[in-house]
């Protein structure tokens, strides 16, 4: 994509367009922000150490960084895992305590829940994160500029564009930048909604990210390690990885990097604050 106004191509080394794999690590709390905990889901998502070993097998053949997000609880439970993924590069973030809905949340619990996650994670990893997103994409009016008080850098929860984009509450302090997600980018509407095969899922993913190289805009997929970390629904990721990689101009990576990069190309090429 050019910018009108510059004539600059909008993303780093000329590549036309961006791809972000976000991997949420929810264990046995991703269904609590829904509904009361139903022993079926927890059994299933017993599986979730299993797929993300999986995943970052997969992203290491492919020698693609991701952003793995994960509920504190999980963190604490399975802290060698967490540490794995560091090890491999790829970006931690910050997906609530234990997977409760941001929406039913006052301020203060919401800052609580922020902190004492942040404070888990970055004993564990050893680095702090500066990425949130909300358990299943359900937060408040309060919530983003909580984040942006607290620090954080980049929220991935409003789908409200097909680039990153700033909400500025403090003119002293950079604003926050949204890497827009989708529904359409989620592993969940194809493997557990409703059932469809990897090739596809791939088939929907690949046709979305020829359009979005067309645009020059950004891709942010949302995979689930009991889901989309199992046998066949993994195949969808490496076909993708394998078709975007092909192409050579799709900068595929974690989540700060385009956040940090969207912020220092702000300083010259003003993007739209909402």
């Amino acid at each position: 994509m050019i910018d009108g106004a510059s004539g600059n191509a909008i993303w780093p080394a000329g590549h036309r367009a961006a791809l972000c794999v976000s991997i949420d690590v929810d264990g046995r709390y991703g269904e609590t922000y829904a509904r009361t905990p139903d022993p079926f889901w927890i059994h299933q998502t017993a599986y979730d150490p299993v797929g993300t070993q999986r995943l970052l097998a997969l992203l290491a053949d492919h020698d693609v960084t991701g952003t793995f997000c994960w509920v504190g609880k999980v963190a604490e439970e399975q802290p060698d895992l967490v540490r794995r993924a560091v090890a491999a590069g790829h970006e931690i973030a910050l997906h609530s305590w234990d997977h409760h809905a941001y929406s039913g949340m006052s301020r203060e619990e919401q800052r609580e829940d922020i902190e004492r996650t942040r404070e888990a994670l970055t004993g564990i990893a050893g680095t702090t994160p500066i990425g949130h997103k909300t358990p299943g994409w359900r937060y408040s009016e309060e919530t983003f500029p909580l984040l942006h008080e607290l620090g954080i850098v980049w929220a991935m929860d409003e789908p409200g564009g097909d680039l990153p984009y700033f909400q500025a509450f403090d003119a002293a302090r950079p604003p926050l930048v949204h890497l827009p997600p989708s529904w359409l980018y989620d592993d969940y509407p194809f493997f557990v909604d409703r059932l469809v095969t990897p090739q596809q899922t791939y088939e929907f993913w690949r046709e979305d990210l020829d359009q979005v190289r067309l645009e020059g805009t950004l891709m942010c997929l949302t995979l689930h390690p009991f889901v989309g970390g199992r046998p066949g629904p993994s195949r969808a990721l490496a076909r993708l990885l394998d078709y975007a990689i092909d192409l050579g101009d799709i900068w595929i990576a974690p989540a700060h990097q385009i956040a940090t990069w969207w912020l220092e190309r702000a300083v010259t090429q003003p993007t739209p604050i909402r």
